[in-house]
């Protein structure tokens, strides 16, 4: 159901394409007081984004790969070239390379060999008038203990529950009950027009908060990296990718699905943003760096010898 689009966001869009673009309203190198602070990037009428912006001495470091819809980014002051109008299905998604758990030694029987495993982590805000089809009313899960970095993953019982049993086991526990279906679920795929020629990964479903922030829900989900390097995949001819959501009980392959009628959602990734997530995918840890750098150079920028 569409959704009057409320006056005072629509006056804050208007206003905020017509802003300058990064780099041309401050120099980046001079610091800014308090209030230019405020009356620059916290003038936006839900909230803020607290990340690095030029001028600011504090800030909250960003690890993420945004984009956002116009909307998204003048509700909150987002930096205006996380914007991209061919974003559609969601508001805003901010993207990661996830660390799963801890370091894990003595591969190869050496022991300074350590490794951890790493996924594409999806972060996603879309409306919460918008009804997606879901097995639970839950209101909020936190699924994934295995995610967490903790002091447990140094601890190992003698006993290896079976899948069945460690279901059972917090199958009660507040938060372990899944929003969206635990089997199938989300997924992200290449498709050629409306038809789907290349899924790349499942997506499991992390964390769901219901009105993480005013008037829209929160998701993340991650899925497994490498595939993106599928000789046969690449040959597929994908001409856009998309995180999708099945219908409830469906059991067919995205390859024999259309993408117009029978998924229970799609969100239209931007092909930017795409670009920068199969260089991650295929360069891992370093290539995220360099884009982070280059995304956000506030962030990594030397500080001015005095």
């Amino acid at each position: 159901m569409a959704t009057a689009f409320p006056a005072y966001l629509f006056a804050a869009c208007m206003a905020f394409a017509a802003m300058p673009t990064l780099g041309q309203s401050v120099e980046p190198t001079k610091s800014m007081t308090q209030a230019e602070v405020q009356a620059a990037y916290q003038s936006c009428p839900v909230g803020y984004y607290s990340g690095p912006r030029p001028g600011k001495t504090r800030y909250t470091k960003d690890d993420y790969l945004w984009v956002v819809t116009l909307e998204f980014a003048a509700a909150y002051c987002m930096p205006p070239e996380f914007i991209d109008k061919t974003l559609k299905g969601a508001e805003a998604i901010a993207y990661k390379l996830v660390y799963e758990g801890s370091e894990n030694c003595g591969f190869g029987g050496n022991k300074e060999a350590c490794g951890r495993r790493t996924a594409h982590g999806f972060e996603i805000y879309y409306k919460s008038s918008l009804q997606l089809p879901s097995v639970s009313k839950t209101k909020y899960n936190y699924r994934a203990f295995y995610m967490i970095s903790s002091s447990k993953h140094l601890l190992s019982g003698h006993k290896i529950k079976t899948p069945a049993e460690a279901t059972a086991e917090v199958a009660e526990r507040p938060g372990a009950q899944a929003r969206f279906s635990t089997q199938g679920g989300w997924g992200l795929v290449g498709v050629k027009g409306p038809k789907p020629v290349w899924p790349i990964t499942a997506l499991r479903e992390i964390q769901y908060i219901e009105d993480l922030l005013p008037g829209y829900n929160y998701l993340s989900v991650e899925g497994s990296m490498g595939y993106f390097s599928n000789p046969r995949g690449e040959k597929m001819g994908a001409t856009q990718f998309v995180l999708v959501l099945d219908k409830l009980g469906e059991t067919r392959k995205d390859e024999e699905r259309d993408l117009r009628t029978d998924y229970g959602h799609v969100i239209y990734l931007p092909e930017p943003f795409v670009v920068k997530i199969r260089q991650v995918d295929k360069q891992g840890d370093q290539a995220f760096r360099a884009l982070l750098k280059q995304a956000l150079p506030e962030a990594f920028r030397e500080p001015t010898p005095k």
